[in-house]
């Protein structure tokens, strides 16, 4: 058991840091960071636009990340996210992996955690690169994490993703993944579901799949940016009628999230239409585009450069990063953003929130909602 008069402590100093670094704007040590490693994908989402990115504009070397990686502002990170597009479509994502592994102990040896988002269609290839490096993550102590993109449970899954057979072969992915998982105690399997009006009613049936194969769920709404999905052109498409956000209430409030964090953000949302969480973004977690661009929050659209042209800890030191963090929650996206991701690595650094959960549930629920949400490796 944790000892909670220590943990206290530290998130109340937490507490007050944060609130210094954002009056004053200044850096902080990156704890986690998202790497958009490819633009390309093999699905034709409806509630994305990355894939319509013309084909002509390549993927960035390995080197590129390899080199970002180096960056000494890296030595405290906690959580590697690799996303896309579809990661896996990336010959040399196995290299990554690999490379990330051997370099682990001296660039960055608090990582603990490796986390991919994937649609599961490349079934050969997914298992193929997972059964390579399970074994050398484990024994540096780095979970990897696979958060597969699960829509519905059978045929809607293929119209949501506009992919015949994406859910046969996704079904394929996560039970040969699971397979692995039986020898392997640091691959960690979820699903994560973009709730949009197609599939507001499904999601008791997604979360009784992910109970019945022991999977985490992230299961959050459509969000509309011109940044990381640019899909401002599908608003009127996504939104969301009143049956619908009924439907989305009624599921936050149910069984399936009774360890979730997001729940309470979600259901004052739904209430309010105001969403109101902590967010450290810009702070403790950056994101990177297929570009080499890097933006503070991946649904604001505010720049900060290219690792391509500058060092990441000169971005970060920019007087543009300053100016964001003094003004993170500010932002008009702020009000409507439900990235569950962000606010999960918020929560140890903005301190407060998070003490605040630890003094209402007490010392041994509260331990159960740190192992759900992945906190204990920022705590």
């Amino acid at each position: 058991m944790v000892d909670q008069g220590r943990r206290a402590v530290k998130l109340l100093v937490n507490g007050f840091r944060y609130r210094f670094l954002k009056l004053t704007g200044n850096a902080s040590r990156l704890q986690a960071i998202s790497l958009e490693v490819t633009h390309r994908c093999i699905c034709r989402c409806c509630m994305c636009n990355i894939w319509r990115i013309p084909k002509k504009i390549p993927d960035l070397d390995l080197s590129v990340w390899t080199d970002l990686l180096s960056s000494p502002q890296l030595k405290d990170l906690r959580e590697l996210d690799i996303t896309g597009g579809e990661p896996f479509l990336r010959d040399d994502l196995t290299e990554l992996l690999s490379w990330i592994c051997r370099v682990q102990p001296d660039l960055f040896p608090k990582l603990r955690t490796v986390a991919i988002t994937t649609n599961g269609i490349l079934t050969d290839k997914i298992l193929q690169c997972v059964e390579d490096v399970i074994g050398p993550m484990q024994a540096r102590g780095i979970d990897l994490v696979l958060a597969c993109g699960m829509d519905a449970v059978g045929a809607l899954h293929d119209q949501i993703r506009n992919f015949k057979g994406a859910w046969q072969r996704l079904n394929s992915t996560l039970a040969g993944l699971c397979a692995l998982r039986t020898s392997h105690a640091n691959l960690v399997l979820g699903i994560k579901t973009t709730i949009v009006p197609m599939n507001v009613n499904e999601l008791h049936r997604i979360a009784l799949f992910a109970r019945e194969h022991a999977l985490f769920t992230i299961v959050s709404p459509c969000i509309i940016t011109t940044n990381r999905f640019a899909n401002l052109g599908l608003a009127d498409d996504l939104k969301f009628d009143t049956a619908a956000l009924q439907a989305m209430k009624r599921f936050y409030q149910g069984p399936e999230f009774a360890w979730s964090g997001h729940r309470q953000a979600m259901l004052r949302y739904l209430e309010t239409g105001h969403m109101k969480k902590p967010c450290s973004a810009g702070f403790n977690t950056v994101f990177v585009r297929h570009t080499g661009e890097v933006f503070p929050c991946p649904v604001i659209p505010v720049k900060l450069g290219n690792i391509c042209h500058e060092k990441l800890g000169t971005l970060l030191a920019s007087a543009g990063s300053a100016r964001f963090r003094r003004h993170i929650g500010t932002f008009t996206e702020c009000r409507t953003c439900t990235e569950p991701g962000l606010e999960r690595i918020a929560w140890p650094f903005e301190g407060f929130s998070c003490l605040r959960r630890m003094s209402g549930l007490g010392t041994r629920d509260f331990d159960r909602l740190a192992r759900h949400m992945g906190l204990d490796k920022y705590l």
